[in-house]
């Protein structure tokens, strides 16, 4: 039966799914720049291995329920995420957005790294997440855990000066900064230059002004010029006394 775990229960879940892991395995282009100038946030960085800072907070920093999956062994991912996305618009849950595995507490990262991350809508719960997963768990699914997550839902853009949007795009790829700090991202050639669309785990002021610049040379702009922005309109979380407390919306298990 799914649980609901606080503090050192849910430590002790996780060594309890560690072990199950063990036996399973084999308008765009605002005049100015978006970002809280209050104190930064200690986060974690996208690679999950190093302490960032982030000012860029507020309507670009949501909260939203994830699913961590767990495969059964040698199971088709493709087939465990196109069916889960199937059951949660069956349901009325709306659409799975996938995310790298960075979003999740350093806590459950400490005993598993998920081979499959869905975040789930704006809205949504982690106690509804945890009842679409045990009324939808696929077959071929070891088992999972649903927790509230932060994640940046922003858009970087660029009007390009001296070269086309086109070739903007193409300098952009292969210079490969964006893949570096992004993981997964979805640039758009605009009429007067590039929009990059990203979707995921917190990102650092670092790893902001490293796209900013990639962007910028890539465009024949100035860093100053690219802009960041929100995606979704709202008050979103604000970061300047810290991150949030999110056990208010505690973590789940299943299998």
């Amino acid at each position: 039966m799914p649980a609901r775990f606080r503090g050192a229960a849910f430590s002790l879940a996780l060594v309890l799914v560690a072990v199950a892991v063990a036996a399973w395995s084999g308008g765009w282009f605002a005049t100015s720049p978006a970002g809280t100038p209050a104190a930064a946030a200690t986060i974690g960085g996208d690679a999950g291995d190093e302490v960032a800072t982030t000012t860029f907070d507020g309507p670009m920093v949501r909260r939203r329920a994830a699913i961590a999956v767990h495969p059964q062994k040698n199971a088709d991912r493709g087939h465990v995420a196109a069916e889960l996305r199937a059951a949660a618009r069956a349901a009325g849950v709306g659409e799975l957005t996938d995310a790298t595995f960075a979003v999740f507490s350093a806590d459950l990262l400490q005993y598993l790294v998920p081979e499959l991350t869905l975040v789930l809508p704006e809205g949504v719960t982690v106690q509804r997440a945890e009842a679409f997963m045990r009324d939808h768990q696929p077959d071929d699914v070891a088992f999972y855990v649903a927790q509230t997550v932060l994640v940046h839902d922003l858009t970087f853009a660029v009007v390009t000066s001296g070269v086309s949007p086109a070739a903007a795009a193409r300098a952009e790829d292969a210079e490969g900064i964006l893949s570096d700090s992004l993981n997964h991202y979805v640039t758009t050639v605009q009429p007067a230059g590039l929009t990059v669309r990203y979707f995921g785990a917190l990102l650092g002021d670092g790893q902001v002004a490293a796209v900013r610049a990639a962007m910028a040379r890539s465009a024949g702009a100035t860093p100053d010029r690219v802009t960041v922005t929100a995606n979704e309109a709202g008050p979103g979380v604000d970061l300047s006394d810290g991150v949030p407390d999110l056990a208010e919306s505690p973590e789940h298990h299943g299998h």
